[in-house]
C-alpha cells in the first residue's frame, strides 16, 4: 500500500512538473512573441533610412555585443530612431571620426559632444543623452569638489576626447594645456592614468561617471586596489553626447538629422528611451540639465 501510495506521488509530482515546465514554456514564449512584435512594430516605425554609425570604445555606452544584443546606451538609441542602420569600430582619435565625415556622405558619428575638432560639422539639437563627468583623486588627498574655481591648482589628467565638455576646454583655454590641464591620446586607459596619479605625476584624472557595473568593469576600474586607493569626486559637469552627421552631401545630412529628432520624440512618447536607460541603470533625473 505505501509502495504505491509513493508511486501515485511521484507520479503526481512528475505530473506536477510538467504542468508547470509547460506553463512557464508558455510564458516564455509568448514573452519571445511579444518581444519580437515590438521590435517588427519599431523597425516599421523607425526611419527607413540606413546610416553608418561610426564609434569609438566606450564601455557601457558604445560596445556592440552580437551575443546579447544589447550594445550599449548610444548604440541601442540609435538603433531604436534608425533600426536599418550599420554599425562600424574606429580606433583612432577625434580626428579620425572627423575625416569619415568629411569623405563619407552616409557616415554618423556617436560618443562626443560639442568637441571643438567636430564643429563644423551638422548635429543634431536633441543630445542621445547626458554623461555627468567626476574627477578621480586618491583618498590620500584632501581635496573636495566644491564649484569650478575649486580645480583651480590641481593637476588634471583628461582624454583628449573630453574636450567636448566647456569645463575642460575652459580649464585648457585659461592655463594653457600642460599646467593645470594634460590632455592625454585616447590610446591612454584609465587604469594608466591612476598610476600616474598614484606615482605624484598628476593629482586626479577626469572620468566618466559610469552607471553600470558591465562598463566599469570593461574599463577596469572596479579592482580592489582601484576602489581602495581612489575616491570620485562629485559631478562637475553634465554635458550632451551629440548626434552628428556627414557634411559631404548636405541635403542627406538634414534628411538624417530631421528622421533622428522624429525618432527621439518618438522612442520618447512610447517609453523606449526610459527603457533603455533603466536597462543600463540610469535615471531619468541623470539625464537633467540639473548636474
Amino acid at each position: 500500500m505505501i509502495k504505491k501510495l509513493n508511486v501515485a506521488l511521484l507520479v503526481a509530482f512528475a505530473a506536477m512538473l510538467a504542468f508547470k515546465g509547460l506553463k512557464n514554456f508558455k510564458e516564455n514564449s509568448a514573452k519571445k512573441v511579444a518581444v519580437r512584435q515590438e521590435a517588427a512594430a519599431q523597425r516599421q516605425e523607425g526611419s527607413q533610412l540606413a546610416p553608418c554609425v561610426y564609434y569609438g570604445f566606450w564601455a557601457g555606452y558604445t560596445l556592440e555585443n552580437p551575443i546579447s544584443n544589447r550594445n550599449g546606451v548610444l548604440l541601442d538609441i540609435v538603433r531604436a530612431v534608425f533600426p536599418k542602420a550599420t554599425y562600424q569600430h574606429v580606433h583612432g582619435n577625434v580626428e579620425e571620426f572627423a575625416k569619415i565625415l568629411r569623405d563619407n556622405p552616409n557616415a554618423v558619428v556617436v560618443g562626443f559632444g560639442a568637441h571643438p575638432v567636430l564643429k563644423d560639422f551638422p548635429s543634431a539639437p536633441t543630445p542621445l543623452m547626458r554623461c555627468p563627468l567626476v574627477l578621480m583623486t586618491l583618498r590620500t588627498n584632501p581635496w573636495v569638489y566644491k564649484g569650478v574655481s575649486s580645480l583651480s591648482g590641481l593637476r588634471i589628467l583628461a582624454d583628449e576626447a573630453f574636450l567636448d565638455y566647456k569645463v575642460i576646454r575652459d580649464l585648457r583655454d585659461r592655463d594653457g594645456e600642460g599646467k593645470s590641464l594634460r590632455l592625454m591620446p585616447s590610446s591612454v586607459t584609465k587604469a594608466e592614468m591612476a598610476e600616474m596619479v598614484e606615482r605624484g605625476e598628476a593629482d586626479a584624472f577626469v572620468m566618466a561617471n559610469l552607471m553600470n557595473l558591465e562598463g566599469m568593469e570593461l574599463d577596469g576600474i572596479v579592482s580592489v586596489r582601484f576602489l581602495r586607493s581612489f575616491r570620485k569626486s562629485k559631478v562637475i559637469a553634465n554635458d550632451g553626447t551629440l548626434f552628428y552627421a556627414s557634411s559631404k552631401d548636405p541635403e542627406l545630412a538634414k534628411r538624417v538629422v530631421a528622421e533622428y529628432e522624429d525618432g527621439i520624440r518618438r522612442i520618447d512618447k512610447n517609453g523606449m528611451r526610459r527603457r533603455i536607460f533603466e536597462y543600463y541603470g540610469i535615471s531619468e533625473t541623470e539625464q537633467s540639465d540639473d548636474k
